[in-house]
């Protein structure tokens, strides 16, 4: 079994290479400008103290649980003897021995169950500040937003995850008062922020209702196909669109998530119907806003 004292010295030296890494990236300073650089420059100096003092939390608890477990087997260890020394006193006929012998059994025995239900609460904690390698998500710390994945397929699923857990989460209803989050979603603010969410300033390139995310969507990264589509032809991520009255986002496996409409005029989503995910259905749409990765209206960026 590795010791607490070992983790604990390997955590210490990711200080060490989060320090390293942001040297790094500075040391391009003098060779090599541009916007690109500027951004990733600005998030080394955040994302390293950030991810490492979750991986440390995590090999934290890692840690302690290996010295509750090394306290484990010492226990068990006494127990084994206590248990020996009784059998030896009750053979023996020493009822006095037995009966310390049996105490010790006993005290022996509830320091174990404790340690077990210690040792547990240590993993699981350190379980829950895992860092899932393939679907990382951090923040772009020069403009707030959040970048989910990377690549145009990673904007895409967390885009869906993203709309997918507003959709189960029924603090969230559908309100054209408080349509930002606060706590509500409309169809346009859900889709919006679905994307803002995985990265894409749609709002900031002027997206706000379904009459104007045509125009912003496609300076962002989007093509524009027009025509009410077949269920068929759709990718999920696709952002059903008409223009004057409605938005969905279609997630595959002929489904769309979206925020329907208010039931009951209150916060949150008494229904579990105001968003919700559903059978895909012919609107009519205007069109499909599809992410690409590029402006649709100037080529590649």
């Amino acid at each position: 079994m590795v010791s607490g004292g070992q983790v604990r010295s390997d955590a210490s030296s990711l200080s060490t290479f989060g320090s390293n890494y942001t040297s790094i990236v500075e040391g391009l300073a003098s060779s090599w400008k541009g916007s690109s650089f500027d951004s990733l420059n600005s998030q080394s100096q955040q994302i390293p103290s950030e991810f490492v003092s979750t991986i440390k939390s995590q090999m934290e608890s890692f840690a302690t649980a290996c010295d509750l477990y090394e306290e484990y087997k010492e226990n068990k260890t006494n127990l084994g003897i206590a248990q020996s020394n009784y059998n030896q006193a009750v053979s023996n006929n020493d009822s006095s021995a037995a009966n310390s012998y049996a105490s010790d059994v006993n005290t022996l025995t509830s320091k174990i169950n404790t340690l077990k239900g210690q040792i547990e609460s240590s993993l699981a904690s350190a379980a829950s500040s895992k860092l899932d390698a393939t679907r990382i998500s951090t923040k772009d710390f020069a403009s707030g937003k959040t970048l989910s994945y990377g690549g145009t397929n990673g904007v895409i699923q967390g885009a869906i995850d993203w709309a997918l857990a507003i959709a189960t989460d029924d603090t969230h209803g559908y309100s054209q008062k408080t349509r930002w989050g606060n706590p509500n979603y409309d169809c346009s603010s859900l889709v919006i922020s679905a994307y803002e969410a995985a990265g894409i300033s749609v709002k900031d390139a002027g997206a706000g209702y379904t009459g104007n995310m045509r125009s912003a969507f496609t300076k962002m990264g989007f093509e524009w196909i027009p025509g009410n589509p077949d269920v068929s032809t759709l990718q999920p991520g696709d952002v059903l669109l008409s223009e004057n009255s409605h938005t969905e986002m279609y997630i595959g496996d002929g489904m769309n998530v979206g925020a329907h409409g208010d039931r009951d005029g209150a916060n949150g989503d008494s229904s579990g119907s105001e968003i919700s995910v559903s059978k895909y259905y012919s609107h009519p749409w205007d069109g499909v806003l599809r992410y690409v990765g590029y402006d649709s209206t100037q080529g590649f960026a």
